[in-house]
């Protein structure tokens, strides 16, 4: 059930819903005297949020930055490498399409190619409400195998549908094969609540977070209302509500 409400409330926080619902809720309790006034607080909110200024700078503080090189062990057991970067919808037996996250992936392969890591555990099956009959993991474990790993390098996690499972998942076969050194590599944004989860099993992983999207660079362009700061937006709250969910819960 937790699963279900999650993924439903992740929408009613996203920023064009939100827009829909404030512009029908102006149009049902049309008032002439203050429907300016509100129209004008909805155009404000909109632009601040849609600017890349905005959710660059929040970003800059929801995102892990990447450990110096002396923090990290030379080599780890294992390198576990969290999905929620395939189109499943998309994606068939014979081809992968990617989207946001990609360099997740990317980054366990290369640093698995680097020595750093004895086996690469690819946790995540498939986060959808309605089709659940492929998983990330397995797709992706064939997209390692084109690039160079061997097969009994890489372990899988088909079946996990949220950050949460992926950890309880990850922790059983953590404990099973023994590893005693994990590397955790998500996107920097998520490494953070991954971290929580990870550690609320007992498993205390060191961090490599990857797939970076705030930027420090501030020009003009920063202050023009883009789909992309939207978009940015969207991914924070997405974040921040599964901070909050993820504790109400005790998964943190």
């Amino acid at each position: 059930m937790f699963f279900i409400l999650s993924k439903i409330l992740q929408f009613l926080v996203y920023t064009l819903p939100i827009l829909f619902l404030s512009l029908g809720a102006i149009f049902i309790f049309y008032n002439r005297k203050h429907t300016r006034r509100w129209l004008l607080v909805l155009l404000v909110v909109l632009y601040v949020l849609s600017i890349p200024y905005t959710s660059n700078h929040i970003l800059s503080w929801l995102e892990m930055p990447r450990p110096s090189p002396d923090r990290l062990k030379p080599h780890y057991d294992v390198i576990v490498v969290l999905t929620g970067m395939v189109n499943l919808e998309l994606s068939g037996r014979g081809h992968i399409e990617f989207g946001e996250g990609v360099d997740r992936i990317l980054t366990g392969i290369s640093l698995m190619k680097q020595g750093m890591g004895d086996k690469l555990l690819i946790s995540g099956g498939n986060g959808s409400l309605f089709d659940r009959r492929t998983s990330e993991a397995e797709m992706l474990k064939r997209f390692a195998i084109e690039l160079g790993l061997s097969p009994d390098q890489i372990i899988t996690d088909r079946t996990s549908r949220n950050t949460y499972e992926n950890a309880v998942n990850s922790a059983r076969l953590i404990r099973e094969y023994n590893y005693q050194n994990v590397l955790l590599v998500t996107s920097s944004y998520h490494m953070r609540r991954s971290l929580g989860v990870f550690h609320k099993q007992g498993i205390y992983p060191d961090a490599y977070p990857t797939d970076f999207m705030a930027s420090p660079i501030v020009t003009p362009f920063s202050f023009i209302p883009s789909a992309g700061g939207l978009y940015n937006i969207d991914l924070i709250m997405h974040e921040l509500v599964g901070f909050l969910m993820y504790r109400l819960q005790g998964y943190l």
